[in-house]
């Protein structure tokens, strides 16, 4: 059973002998809500809800966002077949859902299409210097442009696809991958890019209309307004 609250909050009713996953969010107005989601003796990892599910993340990897954001990322990740426990699903940093390479690469594989592909890297003349930031922190990664060409064989297809690409195209600071192994990641990336046009898996993060609108920097307002306001409640008691 459950308690309906100004007709916008649902509060599980607590179960006997079941454990709660209990949840505080701090609202845009810097008020706190209260709400917890039942974790039945018996659930198993294949039968976990997506309440559950959604519970567990909003106290793990995806604290930094509003719980309505986690539950519809659970619900995107379930309708496209991928697993958000594991990964599969994140949230870029412009408050679009996106999918991971690794998950559209297996995604491609595991529909029967794909008869085999080549992957190159080369290394360019040109020497690339792109500045990012990682904590407030100025930085910059240098060094040489790498090329990556992919061919994609397709069961019944005339011609393979072709997809070709560059480090500077795909390099993000704020991920220490792109610095240590550009390589690698330049691959991995360029690989499911050209996968994914045999087998479209969603959208591009970049192609996806925002799931919100400033939601992460509108949950650290939040936070910061409460933490203000009980400081200020502080400071007035021990006058």
């Amino acid at each position: 059973m459950a308690e309906q609250i100004n007709k916008t909050e649902i509060v599980p009713a607590p179960l006997s002998g079941e454990y709660m996953v209990e949840l505080r969010e701090v609202q845009r107005d810097g008020s706190i809500s209260k709400f917890g989601v039942a974790v039945p003796s018996t659930v198993n990892s294949m039968e976990a809800s997506v309440m559950l599910r959604a519970a567990i993340l909003k106290r793990t990897t995806w604290k930094d966002f509003d719980f309505p954001t986690v539950l519809h990322a659970v619900i995107y990740a379930d309708r496209m077949g991928l697993d958000i426990m594991a990964g599969d699903v994140y949230m870029a940093n412009e408050g679009r859902l996106s999918t991971t390479a690794g998950a559209k690469i297996r995604h491609a594989m595991g529909t029967g299409r794909i008869a085999g592909y080549k992957v190159t890297i080369e290394e360019s003349k040109d020497q690339i210097s792109i500045p990012y930031t990682v904590g407030g922190k100025a930085c910059k990664f240098e060094g040489p442009e790498l090329i990556a060409t992919v061919e994609v064989s397709v069961t019944g297809w005339k011609e393979p696809v072709v997809y070709k690409t560059r480090l500077s195209e795909w390099f993000t600071g704020r991920n220490p991958n792109w610095t240590t192994r550009p390589e690698y990641m330049l691959r991995r990336n360029a690989l499911s890019k050209a996968l994914e046009e045999v087998a479209p898996l969603g959208v591009e993060a970049d192609e996806a209309p925002p799931l919100v609108e400033s939601t992460l920097t509108d949950a650290k307002a939040a936070v910061a307004a409460a933490k203000t306001q009980v400081e200020s409640e502080k400071i007035s008691k021990e006058k």
